[in-house]
């Protein structure tokens, strides 16, 4: 069929003035040439390996990539047919590329350039605040850590994060280090009331002060302020405390120039011809921290989050999250639940009396417990789970029958950011929990290459089977612990975590972005953990939940 269609081609074109032979590349073109001006109507082709023949009312079209394929074309126009009409838009396509990588390149100079003079001057004072410290002089530290404190909120949000992540982890950072970074929790730089007056109006109209009423300040962090105020309810007509939240002036430009950054970054490192980091897709990761960098800058998210967790937990458990108060929302504002006659976690984390062990003790299992069914059972993580944002309220506890006994219950706060694992990714948590009880790492690696959407070792030889057994390695050290006990003290999780997404990386297996934004939750809430009570067994809490039978 497809000689026959080749003859008839070739018969109308010997019917057809002379041709002349275009040679393009390696490919050759018949064109026939005569004395009309006219074209003709249609253009009929036959590609030589066999692609069936088609009439197109269109200049010819290259199909195929292959050079050694040949298009037999039959023209009666004396004019030349553009072979090549991808060709300027394949230069439109080149000069856009370039024009995205000089743009990318002039964010990450320029905002590079405003990194190291913000933090310069620390070359001089780091030293210089070592040596007086050695000396009894802590004058010139504080000042140091001063200017700090100033440089990262001068430089936005995203370094204040990573200020107050290194603040939680004691296991790793100096405790000197982590106590100075954690005055970031809740001590940020304030803004003026004037901003606050402003978005108050642009949220709720200028009356909104005849049922909100503000007090005073109670607390300052690296998105919003906290002002403690009296809202007057519409059925009762009475006053009762609640919590009003305002964003930070220019929070949501910060944040948009933070992932201008971040991508930015990301886009160039992708484009290098590296096998090794483009395998590391940047630009994807890069998505998922702005999608996690927008989701703290507009509290309506963060009212949903709650009214979540909320539903998740009930009112009778030992985790209490602040209610939203209807009507009193909007991206710039939240208005909530006051938590009064509580204290910061930190407070207790610094008290090292005899009193002090035994409530850090009790405060340690419902902690971990409610992380665990955030993972487990809800699939629903808070993402910014720093001491700043984990407070201890006590509670009269009448049934105990004891005088003044009173119960603890956990406050978390600021659930702007949360995550969620896709089914597959939160099934692969599951079998490594189940691989370092079972000690079978081997089928839990296996099970993940079969889920993973994406995955390069099957496809090379003994591929799947190194990646079983890079997993089984892992879980093997971490089951070997068992025999000291599997404690806060004695086992990372969230190394175990990391170790396996490192493991992923290298053998091609998909995982997506949110699974590292559990693993930072989980290395937080470990290090959290870990000060409050080192002893405590992860086992005898985690087998529970594990087996999605887990209560807090």
């Amino acid at each position: 069929m497809m000689r026959l269609a080749g003859r008839r081609v070739s018969a109308a074109c010997q019917q057809l003035p002379p041709r002349r032979v275009i040679t393009l590349g390696k490919r050759k073109f018949h064109a026939a040439l005569g004395a009309s001006s006219r074209p003709l109507v249609s253009v009929s082709w036959v590609v030589a390996d066999g692609i069936s023949a088609t009439t197109r009312q269109q200049p010819l079209k290259r199909e195929e990539e292959d050079n050694q394929q040949t298009i037999l074309a039959c023209s009666s126009s004396n004019q030349i047919v553009n072979l090549q009409p991808n060709f300027w838009r394949q230069v439109w396509e080149s000069i856009v590329a370039w024009w995205e990588w000089i743009q990318d390149a002039w964010v990450v100079t320029s905002r590079g350039l405003e990194i190291v003079m913000r933090f310069s001057p620390l070359v001089a004072l780091g030293p210089c605040a070592v040596l007086s410290s050695r000396m009894g002089i802590t004058q010139v530290a504080d000042v140091a850590w001063e200017y700090t404190y100033a440089a990262l909120h001068g430089l936005g949000p995203a370094f204040i994060k990573l200020a107050q992540w290194i603040a939680t982890r004691r296991d790793f950072f100096p405790p000197h280090i982590c106590d100075r970074f954690s005055k970031l929790h809740d001590a940020g730089f304030p803004h003026d009331w004037n901003h606050t007056h402003r978005v108050l109006i642009d949220a709720f109209g200028h009356d909104y002060d005849k049922k909100l009423q503000l007090q005073h300040v109670i607390g300052s962090g690296s998105a919003a302020q906290v002002y403690r105020g009296l809202l007057l309810s519409d059925d009762s007509h009475e006053q009762r405390p609640v919590a009003i939240k305002v964003l930070h002036p220019r929070f949501v430009n910060l944040v948009e120039r933070d992932i201008q950054f971040l991508e930015a970054v990301a886009n160039l490192l992708h484009s290098l011809p590296i096998p090794l980091v483009q395998m590391l897709n940047l630009p994807r990761v890069a998505k998922n921290v702005a999608t996690i960098l927008e989701q703290s800058s507009d509290l309506c998210i963060e009212a949903k989050n709650l009214e979540r967790f909320i539903k998740h937990f009930g009112k009778d458990s030992a985790v209490y999250f602040p209610k939203p108060q209807e009507g009193w929302v909007s991206r710039s504002v939240l208005v909530e639940e006051l938590v009064e006659h509580a204290q910061p976690i930190a407070e207790f984390l610094q008290d090292s009396s005899e009193g002090g062990w035994e409530a850090r003790i009790q405060i340690a299992g419902p902690l971990l417990r409610a992380f665990l069914k955030m993972v487990f059972l809800d699939n629903f993580v808070h993402g910014d789970l720093h001491p700043g944002n984990v407070l201890i309220m006590e509670e009269a506890n009448p049934s105990s029958g004891k005088k003044g006994s009173n119960t603890r219950r956990i406050v978390f706060l600021d659930a702007g950011i949360a995550t969620s694992l896709s089914q597959d990714d939160q099934q692969n948590l599951l079998d490594l929990f189940r691989a370092v009880l079972l000690n079978d790492g081997a089928t839990a690696g296996r099970l993940m290459v079969e889920r993973a959407k994406y995955e390069r070792c099957s496809q090379v030889e003994g591929g799947v089977e190194a990646f079983a057994s890079g997993v089984n390695d892992i879980v093997s050290e971490f089951h070997d612990r068992r025999k000291r006990g599997l404690t806060l003290g004695a086992v990372r999780i969230g190394s175990l975590l990391g170790q396996v997404l490192d493991l992923c990386r290298i053998h091609g297996v998909e995982i997506d972005p949110s699974m590292a934004s559990v693993v930072l939750s989980t290395l937080v809430l470990e290090g959290l953990g870990r000060s409050l009570h080192p002893d405590l067994n992860l086992i005898d809490f985690a087998i529970p939940f594990v087996l999605g039978r887990g209560k807090v």
